[in-house]
C-alpha cells in the first residue's frame, strides 16, 4: 500500500492520481497562471465614438466620444483652424498612436487643408508630460516632433 500525505490507498495508482490532481490545483492557484485582467480605465461620461464621427472628425459628435487605435484609445480634446491650417489636440492613452490618429485626419481632411498638425498628449496627464506632435503638409508629407510639455 502507498502512504500519501498520512492517507492509505489500497488502489495502484491511486498516489499517482492524488498527486496530478494536487499539481492541477496549485498551478490553477498560482499567479502566473490566472487569467490576465485589464486594467479598467475611467471613462470620463465619454462613450465610444459612432460610426458617422470617424468619418467627420471636425463634429461635435467626435468631440463627444472615444476612438480606437492601435495601442488604446484616444479622443479629440479641441481643434482650430486657421486659413489652411488645422491644429488638432488630442488626448490619448499612449502617444505612440499619433502617427495613426494624424493619418485619420489628412485622410478625411486633406482636400480641405495644406497643413495639419495633431498634438497629442497622454491621457489626464497632471503633470509635464511627453507629447507628441505629428506635421503634415501637402507638399512635404509628414514629420513627428517629441516633447516634453508643461503641466496645464
Amino acid at each position: 500500500m502507498n502512504r500519501v500525505f498520512g492517507s492509505r490507498f489500497s488502489r495502484p495508482g491511486s498516489a499517482a492520481l492524488c498527486g496530478i490532481l494536487i499539481l492541477m490545483m496549485t498551478i490553477g492557484a498560482s499567479p502566473g497562471c490566472a487569467v490576465k485582467h485589464q486594467r479598467v480605465l475611467n471613462d470620463y461620461g465619454v462613450g465610444p465614438c459612432p460610426v458617422e464621427a470617424a468619418a467627420h472628425l471636425l463634429s461635435v459628435d467626435a468631440l463627444q466620444c472615444w476612438f480606437d487605435a492601435p495601442h488604446g484609445r484616444w479622443r479629440i480634446v479641441g481643434h482650430d483652424s486657421h486659413y489652411a491650417v488645422l491644429v488638432v489636440h488630442v488626448e490619448a492613452l499612449n502617444v505612440r498612436d499619433a502617427d495613426a490618429i494624424a493619418r485619420r485626419f489628412v485622410a478625411t481632411e486633406n482636400e480641405v487643408f495644406s497643413e495639419i498638425l495633431v498634438y497629442v498628449q497622454p491621457e489626464r496627464a497632471t503633470g509635464p508630460s511627453r507629447m507628441r506632435r505629428v506635421r503634415w503638409e501637402r507638399d512635404e508629407g509628414f514629420d513627428v516632433l517629441d516633447f516634453t510639455a508643461p503641466p496645464q
